[in-house]
């Protein structure tokens, strides 16, 4: 039986990140699938395929855009290396030379960055043009990162749809695996995926729709890939302004002193806001999961399972964050 066990594991092994990311969907989703169930008069079908739409329009169309986006931006890099290698960022712009008080002291700035990106080009240019390289050739990461959140959506709406069946299985699977505290533990886990989506991937999300609003106004160039960007920054506890306070110095490069200006305090005053108030009510009803774990978590899942795992990584770390401490503390567990 292990023997067989074994094969099994083996042969799924492959597909082990979608399917531990459809099992956190599924869990995610399962109480407004309930709500819709109610609602649509207990059409479990009609349900389920409404929720999977929803799990496609909220994932899979994002995953194929960025995926298209960085194939599509990978030749383009590539130019701006040999450029950079040549000539490095040449003269700096008017509205940079105009800048009041501050212009004279931000050329010299851009002209030094020139020089130092200049030399980084040149001596490890190749290198950089390698890895580059490698990427576009590679670019069936991309097509496994889509595939992965596909059949993660498509797992979880089959988990929804057989939700009570797949509830049933699952008490008496950890029944037999370690009986009360084993299914205490499994009601644990449940709701830390929950808390943890809700906390973490949920704030997240709504501060990278903030923050990709004044990108798509100001129409920066390839802004679903700074949206992915934007995602991982907030993720990890960062937060975006590594991106539009270069952006917004881009654009008043670039001459349109009032995209930039917008992109900058958009970025102060709006995505703030959702650090400030937005965050705050997510992570209360959420698990209170430290950041430099969820920083770890996406880190390890990127390492270990590629793109897909810096969204499970944080959900799986949480879990073991919360399932630890509940082992010392057993009273503490959910009945």
């Amino acid at each position: 039986m292990l023997a067989v066990l074994f094969v099994g594991l083996l042969t799924l092994y492959p597909f082990l990140p979608a399917i531990l990311w459809g099992i956190v969907l599924g869990i995610a989703v399962a109480p407004l699938h309930n709500r819709l169930l109610g609602r649509l008069g207990n059409r479990r079908a009609l349900a389920a395929v409404l929720t999977g739409f929803g799990l496609v329009l909220c994932f899979v169309v994002p995953a194929l855009g960025i995926a298209t986006a960085l194939a599509s931006f990978l030749p383009s890099a590539l130019n701006w290396v040999e450029r950079v290698a040549l000539a490095g960022l040449g003269k700096p712009p008017d509205p940079i030379l105009k800048l009041p008080i501050v212009g004279e002291s931000a050329a010299e700035l851009w002209r030094s960055l020139g020089t130092d990106l200049s030399s980084l080009a040149t001596h490890f240019g190749d290198e950089i043009k390698a890895i580059l390289v490698w990427f576009a050739y590679e670019s069936e990461i991309l097509g496994i990162f889509v595939f992965e959140f596909a059949i993660g959506v498509i797992l979880a709406a089959l988990l929804v749809y057989n939700f009570d069946r797949v509830s049933e299985l699952s008490h008496k699977f950890f029944d037999r695996l370690g009986g009360t505290f084993a299914r205490r533990m499994a009601v644990l886990s449940v709701q830390t995926t929950r808390q943890t989506v809700i906390g973490v991937l949920g704030a997240a999300l709504v501060q990278t729709l903030f923050a990709t609003f004044s990108y798509v106004v100001a129409g920066v160039p390839g802004w679903i890939i700074w949206a992915g960007i934007v995602f991982v920054l907030s993720l990890i506890q960062v937060g975006p302004a590594l991106v539009f306070i270069p952006m917004s110095i881009w654009f008043w490069a670039q001459g349109q002193p009032g995209m930039a200006i917008f992109i900058f305090l958009w970025g102060v005053v709006g995505v703030a806001l959702v650090d400030y108030v937005v965050r705050p009510l997510l992570v209360s009803k959420g698990t209170h999961f430290p950041a430099i774990l969820a920083f770890l978590g996406a880190m390890g899942g990127l390492i270990e399972w590629g793109l897909v795992g810096v969204f499970l990584g944080p959900v799986v770390v949480a879990v073991c964050y919360e399932m630890i401490l509940k082992w010392i503390e057993p009273d503490t567990l959910p009945r």
